[in-house]
C-alpha cells in the first residue's frame, strides 16, 4: 500500500513538472508584433527551432486592427512542402490555420466564425510540379455577420478573404 502511494505521488509530481515546463516553453516563444505606427498587430507563439530566421506561427494567435480591437483569433500548425534545392529536395515551411477561428469587424463585432476543413491545395514551388499543402477551407457551417451583428449570407469575396489568410509560408514569415 505504501509503495502504491509513493508511485502515485511520483507520477503526480512528474506530470505537474512537465506541464510547467511546457507552459514556460510557450511563454518564452510568445512574441508581439507591431504595426509601423506602434499599435499591437499580433500576439502568439512561434516555432522555437526556426525562430532565428522566421516567425513560424504555432498554437494560439490573436491579430488586432490598428484601432486596438481584436481582428481574429485561432490556432496554427506548422508543416512542410517539397522544395528543390542545390543538393536535392529540401523542406519549405509554412503555418496553416486549423480548428475554430473567429474574425471581427473594426468596431469589435463578430464578422465570421467557424471551423476550418483541412484539405489539400496545390502550391507552386521551386520543384517541377510543385507540391500539395494542407489548407483550411471555409465550409457551409461557417457563420458570417454584418457590422451590426446580423447574420448574413457571405459573398464569394468574404469567403476568399478568409481562405486566402489560412496559411503563411516562409516568405510571409521572414524576419525583417
Amino acid at each position: 500500500m505504501k509503495s502504491s502511494f509513493l508511485l502515485f505521488s511520483l507520477i503526480l509530481f512528474l506530470s505537474c513538472k512537465t506541464s510547467s515546463i511546457e507552459v514556460n516553453h510557450l511563454k518564452e516563444n510568445e512574441i508581439t508584433l507591431f504595426y509601423d505606427t506602434g499599435e499591437v498587430k499580433n500576439i502568439g507563439v512561434i516555432d522555437a527551432f526556426h525562430k532565428e530566421y522566421y516567425n513560424f506561427r504555432v498554437g494560439f494567435w490573436k491579430e488586432f486592427h490598428k484601432n486596438g480591437k481584436l481582428k481574429s483569433e485561432g490556432n496554427y500548425k506548422l508543416d512542410t512542402y517539397k522544395q528543390c534545392c542545390v543538393s536535392g529536395f529540401c523542406d519549405g515551411y509554412y503555418s496553416y490555420k486549423y480548428g475554430e477561428w473567429k474574425y471581427y469587424h473594426e468596431n469589435g463585432n463578430l464578422k465570421a466564425k467557424g471551423t476550418y476543413r483541412i484539405g489539400k491545395k496545390y502550391k507552386k514551388t521551386s520543384c517541377e510540379g510543385g507540391d500539395e499543402i494542407n489548407f483550411g477551407y471555409v465550409t457551409n457551417n461557417w457563420n458570417f455577420y454584418d457590422t451590426n451583428g446580423n447574420e448574413i449570407k457571405p459573398s464569394e469575396k468574404d469567403i476568399l478573404e478568409i481562405e486566402n489568410s489560412s496559411y503563411l509560408d516562409e516568405f510571409d514569415m521572414s524576419k525583417y
